[in-house]
């Protein structure tokens, strides 16, 4: 087929000869193979005269998906048009979709596209298929292969998830297992979703790189790198806890750490009982860390911090726990909760709950009842 390309005009001719005739009367009809038109242009654009100038096309082969097949899809860019031989002839497009009758220079030559639904985008209709998301599943199979990662194909392990998630435009996974995040494995931003904590969970091995994840609908345990996010979420024994927790059930201890501020809006203690032992722990992780608690329900306990960043915790109801290896730094503490402070002499408690304004009250009440004496506590 001796197709050309006038470089300068980015015009692509082609010769009404080249093409297969498949009928000369009562209207000549020629065929056009997509497929092959495209091989030509790759010799020439990778030729001593083309490689220079910018490429004619992009192409996306064709593919199974769900038991239906994507036609090849062929797409010129870059400003390149194309000219068919002028004459009274028809030319019928086959192989592929494309953008040709686009792009086609007009004369006499009637083209005719067998676009089945004009020229597609094969990424969009990939994100379509995979519905904005990966399926992992330890029940499915490695292979980054369409239509691995499928909700009928899921993908089995994280590394293969992550390269079809990238590969496809797409930042979710879905976890139709519980699973684990494992040494080596980079998902930089990625959200990891589960269909119900209860059964589904995330566990994140230390050098697993993690940072500016989120998390919805899991349980999740391990070590992370920051920047983090997690929603509706059972947190369990997590390291390097900074970024937002939000509407999450806490269970064992979380270690904040980084020099972002860790934000826990509207959580609760997952853990049931009242003895000490029964509290959940956040380990505030020595010096310079911060952490924002906002309307906590349940029983906790604060350890290990030494100063150098801010701490407020704020309660609908609970009880709170200041260790005694708080030892520097300002911990102020409102709403409703039963404070404890054994922290040591170098930490200050700002008890600002109804509970210690109470006692401050009550305090007050007894040392000034002098003609009738009061000895009863005020309560709520």
């Amino acid at each position: 087929m001796a197709i050309s390309i006038d470089w300068g005009t980015k015009v692509i001719s082609v010769q009404r000869t080249d093409m297969v005739e498949l009928q000369a009367a009562p209207t000549e009809i020629r065929q056009l193979s997509i497929d092959a038109f495209r091989l030509i242009l790759n010799d020439l654009q990778d030729g001593a005269d083309g490689i220079t100038f910018p490429t004619t096309h992009v192409h996306n082969a064709s593919i199974s998906l769900g038991g239906v097949v994507l036609a090849r899809v062929i797409e010129i860019i870059n400003g390149y048009t194309i000219t068919f031989q002028d004459g009274q002839y028809a030319v019928n497009l086959s192989g592929a979709n494309s953008n040709i009758a686009d792009v086609t220079n007009v004369n006499q030559v009637s083209v005719r596209s067998a676009n089945s639904a004009g020229l597609q985008d094969l990424s969009t209709l990939l994100a379509s298929a995979y519905s904005g998301q990966v399926v992992f599943s330890t029940l499915g199979q490695a292979g980054t292969i369409v239509p691995i990662g499928t909700r009928s194909t899921p993908v089995n392990n994280f590394d293969d998830a992550i390269t079809l998630a990238d590969n496809l435009g797409i930042r979710r996974i879905q976890m139709a297992t519980s699973g684990t995040l494992g040494g080596g494995t980079v998902a930089t931003g990625k959200v990891f979703a589960g269909d119900n904590p209860a059964v589904d969970t995330l566990t994140i091995d230390t050098s697993a790189e993690v940072t500016a994840c989120g998390f919805e609908n899991l349980t999740v345990e391990g070590t992370l790198d920051g920047n983090n996010i997690f929603k509706n979420c059972t947190v369990s024994n997590i390291n390097y806890v900074n970024g937002l927790m939000q509407e999450c059930s806490i269970v064992g201890t979380i270690v904040v750490d980084g020099t972002a501020q860790a934000n826990i809006i509207n959580c609760w203690s997952g853990t049931a009982g009242v003895a000490d032992d029964q509290l959940i722990t956040i380990d505030m992780g020595g010096a310079g860390n911060s952490l924002a608690l906002r309307n906590f329900a349940g029983g906790l306990k604060l350890t290990n911090y030494t100063g150098g960043g801010a701490v407020s915790l704020d309660f609908a109801s609970g009880r709170v726990i200041i260790d005694a290896t708080c030892t520097g730094g300002t911990i102020g503490i409102r709403g409703i909760a039963e404070v404890t402070d054994n922290s040591a002499a170098g930490c200050t408690v700002s008890d600002q709950t109804v509970d210690g304004a109470l006692h401050i009250i009550n305090d007050g009440v007894k040392k000034s009842s002098i003609l009738v004496p009061h000895t009863a506590d005020i309560h709520i």
